[in-house]
């Protein structure tokens, strides 16, 4: 199968699914790697024990599958707080999800640089002090567990953009800090995909896929939006990429646009879908 290998970010289940029924369903449809959302619904990493460790992980066994990131909203969270016992707090969460990461064997948890009101900003130089302090207090803890940090660029985040990230993850110098771009951010928020690709290509990891106008702001399904995901995909030919990305839809039946998706990027240098999943294993 060639082309850039195509995963699930299981978001559209975020608030009503639990994992081990997504996982399920989404591997009937042939899907092998997922980006799974975290969530007291979905997955709550507060309540987890070892048994639930191990029947998530024999069903990850069973059924061929990977759980190749973890992604937490940054809703009670935030680095970049001004706030000590906030940015505490977040650290404590962070290094819980990097535990659970672990466990589940995924290579990376999905990271965004903090959050901040622009309409009355603290100074820049607070603001990246917070940050700086939070994330390689996190990124110190990635290295002990074995497992990554991988960046994302986020509209609201105190680093929006792939320059901003890619900076960061240079100066700060470690081999579990990487980078999840998103496309639909990055296109909402006016950036060159080819651009943006190409600075953070050193440092790639995870690439999020979902659609945007430059107006409002979504993950709608593939073809709604503006985002050219042509000029995408001639990017990651062009730095040689060979990591996953995930289709990121936010719908509300959200198979069949994932699915539509998938078609669409099959045509643009993405992997086809396995035709069907592999048996149980018995």
């Amino acid at each position: 199968m060639s082309g850039f290998p195509l995963g699930v970010n299981t978001i559209s289940d975020t608030w009503t699914v639990p994992l081990e029924q997504s996982l399920l369903r989404l591997s009937k449809l042939g899907y092998r790697q997922f980006d799974v959302m975290v969530s007291p619904a979905h997955l709550d990493i507060e309540t987890l024990t070892p048994a639930d460790y191990r029947r998530i992980r024999s069903l990850l066994d069973a059924e061929g599958i990977a759980i190749h990131a973890l992604t937490a909203q940054s809703l009670d969270h935030n680095l970049a707080s001004p706030r000590d016992e906030i940015r505490a707090m977040t650290i404590g969460f962070k290094k819980k999800l990097l535990n659970v990461a672990y466990e589940l064997g995924a290579k990376g948890v999905v990271t965004v640089s903090g959050r901040y009101n622009s309409l009355n900003a603290p100074p820049r130089a607070q603001l990246e002090g917070w940050l700086r302090g939070s994330l390689e207090v996190v990124v110190a803890y990635a290295e002990r567990v074995g497992v990554d940090i991988f960046l994302e660029n986020i509209p609201m985040g105190v680093l929006p953009t792939a320059r901003e990230m890619i900076q960061w993850v240079d100066e700060i110098g470690s081999p579990a800090l990487g980078v999840c771009y998103d496309v639909a951010n990055a296109h909402y928020i006016g950036e060159d995909l080819a651009e943006g690709i190409q600075l953070v290509a050193p440092h790639l990891r995870l690439v999020h896929l979902s659609d945007t106008s430059r107006t409002a702001w979504k993950h709608d399904p593939i073809g709604t939006g503006t985002v050219d995901f042509a000029a995408a995909g001639n990017a990651l030919k062009a730095i040689g990429y060979q990591g996953l990305s995930v289709v990121e839809i936010l719908a509300a039946d959200p198979d069949p646009a994932t699915l539509a998706a998938h078609e669409v990027l099959t045509g643009l240098g993405w992997a086809e879908r396995a035709t069907r999943a592999p048996a149980l294993a018995g």
